[in-house]
């Protein structure tokens, strides 16, 4: 999700590579570069959206630090490939730098982990669970730890360990002119700053070392409810109410609004994970249980299927087939809220949702994602402390995610998603002032200043950053910081 041009020229290099482009893979001699004709080609290069996405016209594995240093021509690193912003269309006719060789994770005896570039959720789980050991991790197991880390990482333990950029201690990274460097509190503290929550704008990641936290029972509670239509606004209030007086640090819970394709009608699931107690975790539960038809808003609860799962389980239990599928058109539109979002507009917004995918059935894997924790562990790291700018400015944050294949119903698609992201966004509806995303799921259509803050002091700090860090502006393709403050308009 990075781009890297090197500033000094390797004109044989160049010239070799470009003159391979309708030639066999791999380019002999010449690194770990491929061509399209390389056999493995799509399976290295495809990437989780083909909505708005960048092209590529040579895939660069390399195996080593020193290879990731070389090279004179624009490059994308992948990692997950599930880096998504309407921005990265800007890389055309790019060279892709596929992280695969980069997958390692290792527990160390300190007990901090150093995960590379490279590695899945899955393989950073999977590592810690062996370990006896836990961090804050995404909700599906194909998604690239670093890039998620970069932007922030949230994720279902963020109530008890907060961001994944919270407990990162230092990082390795290459940068525009192949240099490679380190990155920490105490070794070049700025750019480490900038790393936790705006880092695809500096480089390359090669590897990144995180504190990490006892998984005392390594187990989690874990459910998936469905109910009735009409139970929708009774659904909506008891996760109000839930929020507002306040969650357990150890629980998270996720509502989405979904469409059955049998049926043609859309559907809505609440999901709760509760860490290491069972008991508590049902007992979270039992507020989405069926009440009397009496109520005054009854709920309905079809059915639950709950678990008390591992922790290597975590991202897998759940997990949407369509999030680890890759080359569909995907186009997101996220908001937060500092309150629970208008429960009007949220039964207008599901009744708008099913009747926009009845019209364009292509759309049926879309979903509409509402996910909330506890928000103390977020508010014990100083705002200042991070580029991450939401700390104190959402309690509630959305993800419309919308998903189709071909061009037919592009516009129409995309153009419904801003406006139900604008509804959500309204100071009535969300409480906030102002529209706020967080960066890994931002459109790209929103403002700089949205997805990094609106205060005038991060805008120089990052500014000084990207001239310090990029000073040519090579890895611009993905919510680029811009070299000038009058960018910032």
């Amino acid at each position: 999700m990075h781009s890297l041009k090197t500033f000094q020229a390797l004109a044989s290099l160049a010239t070799t590579a470009a003159s391979a482009l309708s030639g066999d893979a791999p380019i002999p001699g010449n690194l770990s570069f491929y061509t399209p004709s390389w056999p493995d080609w799509d399976q290295y290069v495809t990437r989780w959206s083909a909505y708005e996405a960048p092209t590529f016209s040579l895939a660069f594995v390399p195996k080593t630090d020193k290879e990731l240093s070389q090279g004179n021509m624009t490059y994308l690193a992948k990692g997950g490939g599930h880096g998504y912003s309407t921005t990265l269309v800007t890389d055309q006719n790019v060279v892709q730098i596929n992280l695969e060789n980069f997958r390692e994770v290792t527990v160390n005896p300190d007990n901090t982990v150093t995960v590379g570039g490279g590695a899945r959720m899955l393989d950073v789980v999977t590592a810690l669970y062996n370990a006896g050991r836990e961090l804050t991790v995404g909700s599906y197991p194909c998604v690239g730890a670093t890039g998620a880390m970069l932007g922030g990482g949230l994720g279902r333990l963020q109530g008890l360990h907060g961001l994944m950029i919270d407990a990162l201690q230092h990082v390795k990274i290459a940068l525009w002119n192949g240099t490679i460097i380190e990155a920490s509190e105490d070794t070049n503290s700025d750019l480490f700053w900038g790393l936790r929550g705006a880092g695809h704008n500096f480089g390359v990641v090669i590897e990144s070392t995180y504190e990490t936290f006892p998984g005392e029972d390594n187990r989690h509670y874990y459910a998936d409810m469905v109910f009735t239509d009409d139970s929708l606004e009774g659904v909506l209030n008891v996760y109000k109410r839930l929020i507002e007086d306040g969650l357990d640090p150890a629980a998270s819970l996720a509502l989405s609004y979904a469409f059955n394709p049998q049926s043609m009608n859309p559907l809505f699931n609440m999901n709760v994970v509760y860490a290491h107690n069972e008991e508590k975790g049902r007992a979270l539960a039992s507020n989405f249980a069926s009440t009397s038809e009496n109520a005054t808003h009854p709920i309905t609860r079809v059915s639950v299927n709950e678990s008390y799962i591992t922790f290597a389980e975590v991202p897998t239990r759940g997990s949407s087939d369509i999030i680890c599928q890759r080359g569909h058109n995907q186009d997101i539109h996220p908001a937060t809220a500092r309150q629970f979002f208008d429960t009007r507009a949220m039964v207008n917004l599901y009744e708008s949702f099913g009747s926009f995918i009845q019209e364009h059935p292509v759309a049926n894997g879309s979903v509409l994602l509402f996910e909330a924790a506890n928000p103390q562990a977020l508010l014990a790291v100083p705002d200042t402390s991070t580029a991450f700018p939401l700390r104190g400015r959402y309690i509630l944050s959305s993800v419309l995610s919308m998903t189709w294949d071909g061009d037919s119903s592009t516009e129409a698609i995309d153009s419904w998603a801003a406006r139900a992201r604008d509804t959500l966004a309204r100071p009535e509806v969300s409480g906030s002032d102002r529209l706020y995303v967080y960066v890994n799921y931002a459109n790209g259509d929103e403002s700089l200043s949205a997805r990094y803050g609106y205060e005038q002091w991060r805008h120089e700090k990052l500014t000084g950053l990207k001239q310090r860090y990029d000073p040519h502006g090579f890895f611009n393709a993905y919510h680029a910081i811009p070299l000038e403050m009058s960018g910032w308009n």
